[in-house]
């Protein structure tokens, strides 16, 4: 009876563990996607992309980054549309729309952009592994 309970009790442990880690990677992976988002807002596009980016994508990244100062990209708004967590897949996905215009004009155009994201155990974080969208 006692190796029961003592089992019970091990498993009842494994289990509330495991719903801890896929809810702490759940929280990670929402402060990590809104952080990276409120970074493209402000025109922080260099400082996300290191931050949250892949390394081998940063090269590109910041070529596309480099492009939209150059032409006078301004964002004005954003909003997370949809998002989804995988923890047991360590992967998410999100949805964004950024409201943005491009001087000299003041029209404010908006486009939307779907964000590809993986957890990386060795380094304990999420990051980023699709581009910047196009801001036509």
């Amino acid at each position: 009876m006692i190796r029961i309970k003592r089992a019970l009790l091990l498993v009842a442990c494994m289990v509330l563990t495991a719903c801890a880690t896929e809810m702490g990677l759940r929280d990670e992976f929402d402060k990590s996607m809104k952080a990276y988002n409120r970074m493209i807002r402000w025109n922080e596009v260099e400082n996300a992309g290191m931050t949250f980016l892949e390394e081998e994508l940063r090269d590109d990244f910041m070529k596309k980054a480099e492009a939209l100062k150059k032409r006078g990209v301004t964002m004005t708004d954003f909003r997370i549309l949809t998002f989804e967590c995988l923890p047991e897949k360590k992967s998410g996905e999100s949805i964004a729309e950024f409201d943005y215009f491009i001087l000299p004009s003041n029209r404010i155009r908006t486009t939307t952009y779907r964000q590809k994201w993986i957890y990386q155990d060795t380094i304990k974080r999420w990051k980023l592994i699709s581009g910047l969208p196009q801001f036509d």
